[in-house]
């Protein structure tokens, strides 16, 4: 009796694709925090030109 347990979950498959989709998910995830850390310091730096140019029109209207 014990043997027919342990042998049907071995070759059981259910709940196989979540566990691959959860996986995937995470790998997805951890790359784009990668992508967005790398990019954060020239995302900074843009932001700050696009003030600065801002500010600068902005005093000149003034």
């Amino acid at each position: 009796m014990t043997k027919d347990m342990i042998r049907n979950f071995i070759n059981d498959e259910q709940g196989q694709d979540i566990v691959e989709y959860s996986l995937l998910l995470v790998l997805i995830g951890a790359a784009a925090l990668f992508v967005l850390t790398a990019m954060g310091t020239s995302i900074t730096g843009i932001f700050s030109k696009i003030n600065d140019r801002l500010s600068s029109a902005n005093a000149s209207i003034s």
